[in-house]
């Protein structure tokens, strides 16, 4: 088997749901049981990858790749979708707009996946004290940090939602170098637009307790009101919704593994399977809503 990394951008809100609410949200993204994190299911990368690939290659590579259609298949796909889990939730920002919000947890999980690929050489991850009150540690070209209070002694923070975080200076080496990694997987194209591009999310880039992204994920997704035209023109009897989606700019890591074909198409190799997603990044749609222009996402797999 062979592994490899992708970084799932979202370039408009995402909506992969889960069915019915139990809260006053009707329609809920998909979130991680344990974490509450939202993730983007690996069911639903196949089945948008499947379509997506469909008629424009070699067909019995195809058909290796993604397994065989009809009701009784003689054997699986060669490739296996890992979830696509939560790396840096956009937040709204008193200064700088908005921050790419990052934990400890999520760390850990861009590492594990960066290790299958023999990558060892990561930054540490940083770690907070239970001081009482929470921090944030932020890069040393963060435009996210409020104007010097000039008050004695008066220390660095940062406003995220209805969040009041001081700067922890302790991590910022490693927090740079975490900027530099995530910006090293999602911008490889090289040039004056990748360097600007990287420039951007470094200074918004911040890593915070997991406990202060867990709240931001439980408060702060947007959440849209959906209504239903019937052909009379009036909204129809019932037919009002409240709809959680994952906002733009959102990222997710995850992996894509290969094996060789199995069956008939046992003669190809894993690398050549993986090729045919993995070769080039990818623009597509994901999850509901795609009329209104929800899910529109841009995959970037390690090179």
């Amino acid at each position: 088997m062979i592994v490899k990394p992708y970084i799932l951008k979202t370039r408009s809100g995402l909506h992969c749901g889960i069915g019915q609410g139990l809260s006053d949200i009707d329609m809920p993204t998909a979130k991680e049981a344990i974490s509450g994190f939202p993730f983007v299911p690996g069911t639903s990368l196949k089945g948008v990858l499947r379509d997506y690939f469909d008629g424009s290659g070699d067909a019995a590579k195809f058909e290796a790749a993604f397994g065989q259609a009809g009701e009784v298949p003689e054997f699986a796909s060669a490739l296996s979708f890992g979830d696509a889990r939560l790396l840096c939730l956009p937040a709204r920002s008193y200064f700088g707009v908005f921050a790419h919000v990052c934990s400890p947890y999520a760390l850990r999980i861009l590492r594990d996946i960066l290790q299958q690929i023999g990558r060892t050489n990561l930054p540490t991850i940083p770690a907070f004290s239970n001081s009482g009150e929470y921090h944030a540690v932020v890069t040393t070209q963060t435009v996210l940090i409020l104007p010097h209070d000039e008050r004695a002694g008066a220390a660095q923070r940062v406003l995220l939602e209805d969040l009041d975080l001081l700067i922890d200076a302790q991590h910022r080496d490693a927090t740079d170098q975490w900027a530099e990694t995530i910006c090293a997987l999602l911008y490889q194209d090289g040039g004056d637009t990748t360097e600007e591009d990287r420039r951007i999310f470094s200074e918004r880039f911040m890593i915070v307790p997991d406990d202060v992204l867990a709240f931001l994920c439980e408060t702060a997704l947007p959440v849209a009101t959906r209504i239903r035209i019937g052909e009379d023109g009036v909204v129809e009897a019932g037919a009002l919704w409240y709809e959680e989606y994952v906002p733009p700019e959102t990222l997710f890591a995850g992996i894509l593994a290969a094996e060789n074909g199995r069956g008939i198409h046992r003669g190809f190799l894993a690398q050549d399977l993986m090729n045919v997603v993995a070769a080039q990044p990818i623009d597509c749609q994901i999850g509901g809503g795609a009329t209104v222009g929800r899910g529109m996402v841009h995959l970037q797999f390690y090179r």
